[in-house]
């Protein structure tokens, strides 16, 4: 996963992280940090992030990466994904 320029994960938080999960992530986020950019898209507010993981050391871990050097962008609203049917 490192050699591609961009990543997206998307749907992040439909699942817990268990342990296993949680060390896959972090081998991903880690092998990036800095070095790549990766998109994150989650219904999840990133205060909710933490309670997915099954881990709090890996929760610390990843979140610290995830998060601390990121632009944040907010949809809120109805669900873009719904169409009028007028």
């Amino acid at each position: 996963m490192a050699a591609y320029d961009l990543m997206v994960i998307d749907d992040f938080g439909l699942m817990d992280l268990d342990i296993e999960k949680c060390r896959d992530l972090f081998e991903i986020i880690e092998s990036r940090d800095c070095r790549k950019a990766t998109i994150i898209i989650s219904q999840i507010p990133v205060s909710g992030w933490y309670q997915l993981f099954g881990d709090s050391t890996y929760a610390d871990a990843c979140l610290s990466r995830m998060t601390s050097k990121a632009y944040r962008l907010e949809f809120p609203g109805r669900d873009r994904r719904i169409t009028n049917s007028n």
